[in-house]
């Protein structure tokens, strides 16, 4: 009978998502033993990823809105830097010189444990941003999450939001660089579309599908063939917020990323790329261009996770893709939903010359109502399936919100929590069942 009421099985969801989050981000010890492996398993990998991107948003979403709504009134908690509030409309915020002599943590950024305290604050003032109940309630958990690791364990706090790049956000794509000192990982978090606002260039972006070139990395020329030798075929739209926007002032996005991270990345860290949407898009483009540079600094492999993006490229891009996963500088895990039509377009450029189709790359984590699949281009017999699935005719577009937003994703993985917590990625690339017989992986 407990198992099927449903208010009990809610409650019981909601206690297993908790568990598994301080097991997973805040307190590793007791995790413990579940894997047979030293690695992260999947789960410790990607869900941390997940909620890390959206309590950032949020927190900039709240400092957005303080300032454009006279219904928000923003309530600062004690020990909180009001520094930020000055810099955030004017400025590109780098929390390490806020932090730095104002929260006594060596310039580290600003600790998580104060943004969800801000957040915690304003819990009035998110019901009022967040008329969505669904989604309010998906942020509150996250905040009380953190919140109850954090008085588990008073040293727990190794998450940090060390820089958030907003300033012309009008016209180009916003960004986040969090570290994360415990796994020694520096994430690059790519903001999705902002909805409804159209008043961004966002949506032209998603619309913009048109084929552009994207140099060919250095690392697997030799290994292609023909004019993929020198560039591989992109989305312009995507490629364009990154490397060429000619609406922005100063460096481009992509070369203020590379700036961001290098100092961040000390011995033995690892950089993870994540998103959703539109940020899962240009999460997948940027991790493809960090894997194929030849500068010291960056350590190989990069590791993209990417939650519902759309397609980024085309069959000689995902031919190059595949190069750099062989080559043990790339590793992608890409999760979708099964219904959600937002990874099935634009299914061809916009080209009145040439009909391309474009193509996934990566591991996909297909989840699903009541299981999940996970396969890999270039797995044994796929293609026709994978085409059959990635259908946008097949997909229910009157309930796509609800198959793209991040809270179902969330749900799903925590459905099958035990098979996601002893598995890795890793494992996942050495599985011909999934990634085919002719596939493998070099070790760096």
């Amino acid at each position: 009978d407990f198992l099927t009421d449903k208010a009990h099985k809610t409650k019981m969801k909601l206690f297993l998502c908790v568990l598994t989050f301080l097991q997973v981000c805040f307190i590793p010890s007791l995790a413990e033993g579940v894997n047979a492996t030293s690695e992260e398993s999947l789960y410790e990998e990607a869900i941390p990823l997940l909620s890390a991107s959206k309590l950032v948003y949020t927190f900039a979403t709240l400092l957005k809105e303080s300032r454009a709504n006279d219904n928000v009134k923003l309530i600062i908690p004690d020990g909180f830097p009001v520094e930020i509030f000055a810099k955030y409309k004017d400025e590109s915020i780098d929390f390490r010189d806020i932090a730095d002599g104002v929260l006594d943590n060596n310039g580290d950024g600003m600790p998580f444990n104060v943004i969800s305290s801000l957040l915690t604050a304003n819990a009035d003032n998110l019901a009022e941003i967040f008329p969505n109940k669904e989604e309010l309630e998906f942020i509150v958990n996250l905040v009380k999450r953190i919140q109850s690791a954090e008085d588990e364990d008073m040293t727990s706090d190794s998450f940090f939001l060390e820089t958030f790049r907003s300033i012309q956000s009008k016209v180009s794509c916003v960004y986040g660089i969090l570290k994360d000192k415990k796994r020694k990982h520096v994430i690059i978090t790519f903001r999705g579309s902002q909805n409804p606002d159209f008043s961004t260039r966002d949506w032209r972006t998603n619309l913009y599908g048109r084929p552009t070139e994207l140099r060919t990395p250095k690392a697997i020329k030799d290994k292609m063939k023909g004019k993929l030798k020198d560039r591989v075929l992109v989305h312009k739209g995507f490629y364009n917020y990154l490397f060429n926007n000619k609406r922005i002032k100063g460096e481009q996005r992509y070369d203020q990323i590379l700036a961001d991270i290098k100092p961040l990345v000390q011995e033995g860290y690892k950089i993870y790329v994540t998103g959703h949407s539109l940020g899962a898009a240009l999460s997948t483009m940027a991790a493809f261009k960090l894997a194929g540079e030849e500068k010291d600094w960056i350590p190989k492999p990069i590791t993209c996770i990417s939650y519902a993006s759309p397609f980024v490229g085309s069959a000689g891009f995902r031919t190059a893709f595949e190069e750099l996963e062989k080559g043990g500088h790339l590793r992608h895990l890409r999760v979708t939903n099964d219904n959600d039509p937002v990874p099935t377009i634009p299914p061809f450029f916009l080209s009145i010359f040439k009909f391309r189709p474009l193509k996934h790359v990566g591991i996909n984590l297909r989840l699903k109502d009541g299981g999940f699949e996970i396969s890999h281009p270039s797995g044994n017999g796929v293609g026709l399936t994978n085409a059959i699935k990635n259908s946008v005719v097949l997909k229910p577009l009157w309930s796509a919100l609800h198959y793209h937003g991040l809270i179902l994703h969330d749900e799903r993985m925590n459905e099958h929590l035990p098979y996601f917590l002893n598995v890795t990625i890793d494992e996942l690339y050495k599985d011909n069942l999934i990634v085919g017989n002719d596939f493998v992986r070099e070790e760096l």
